[in-house]
């Protein structure tokens, strides 16, 4: 009878484990902790996401060591991402380089629906050519805040991005032999000015490097359906998805993000006045509901 019921709570608890994880797959966004943090303008609080298992513990960890205890928002951009987590005089490249070096980098945790819109929080690091694995800084965050985009300037973003991989394909392309006369036709309107022309003619051609470039597999920035729908009627910072683990988002308070964006900055968006994180603290379901039904 006893191994009977020890066999009946085991599958039990696989069921339970299965069902638990089907639902994270379908709702990668299930929101199961939330850290309080207070500034010196105003207290917001941050959802953290479950799914992001490895950046959700690290980012709480922090938070009841009081690594954000009397930190500064050290650099603020209208419309972009505020940084936040250093401590005053720290510089932020030093500081990325040290905890890199140490291996205390994290793993990224991407997922498609996880993304840089508004309101979501993240965290940074250091470029891809001093940090190809995409490994993100454990202390350094930042913010969303971002602007609504459409459908063309959504368009004009991924054709930037790629414009830097499919211009090295065409020096190469334009170089064969066969193709030289195309490479004349492209340095004559470019001598000339003749910028409509090199435009026009540079797209037509560029169409002949895409085949190369997924041969190589190699894959061009496109921003999926849902990207596009999230970032035309929310906005954020498209930029950063599928590169910047993005670990939670603004459930409460987002107007103090919106008030530490619009406190003027100096060299390298330093802002006038420092703007501090007083304290940082978890709290439970409840007590965010309660401060949410205050407003």
């Amino acid at each position: 009878m006893k191994i009977q019921k020890l066999t009946k709570i085991f599958f039990i608890c696989i069921i339970t484990l299965l069902l638990t994880s089907c639902n994270l797959l379908k709702n990668p966004v299930k929101i199961t902790d939330y850290a309080l943090i207070k500034t010196t303008q105003g207290d917001f609080v941050i959802g953290l996401y479950y799914f992001t298992e490895q950046h959700r513990k690290n980012f709480i960890s922090n938070v009841e060591k009081g690594v954000y205890d009397s930190t500064l928002f050290y650099s603020v951009i209208p419309n972009s991402v505020q940084k936040a987590g250093l401590k005053q005089g720290v510089d932020e490249n030093i500081r990325l380089k040290e905890n890199y070096q140490s291996n205390r980098g994290l793993k990224p945790e991407f997922h498609k629906k996880i993304i840089n819109k508004r309101s979501a929080v993240g965290m940074w690091r250091l470029p891809d050519n001093e940090n190809p694995k995409q490994l993100s800084d454990p202390e350094i965050f930042y913010v969303v805040q971002g602007i609504k985009a459409g459908e063309k300037v959504l368009q004009t973003l991924e054709s930037k991005r790629n414009a830097p991989l499919i211009a090295d394909y065409m020096t190469v392309w334009l170089q064969m032999p066969e193709n030289m006369i195309y490479k004349d036709s492209l340095d004559f309107y470019k001598t000339n000015r003749q910028n409509d022309e090199y435009l026009r003619l540079y797209g037509e051609l560029s169409k002949n490097v895409l085949p190369l470039i997924e041969a190589d597999g190699k894959k061009l920035f496109k921003l999926s359906d849902y990207q596009k729908k999230v970032y035309q009627k929310e906005g954020g910072i498209p930029i950063y998805d599928y590169s910047y683990t993005v670990f939670g988002e603004v459930l409460y308070g987002y107007e103090t993000i919106e008030k530490i964006s619009s406190i003027k900055t100096k060299l390298n968006n330093k802002p006038f006045e420092n703007i501090m994180i007083l304290s940082a603290g978890i709290i439970s379901k409840t007590e965010y509901k309660k401060l949410k039904n205050k407003k």
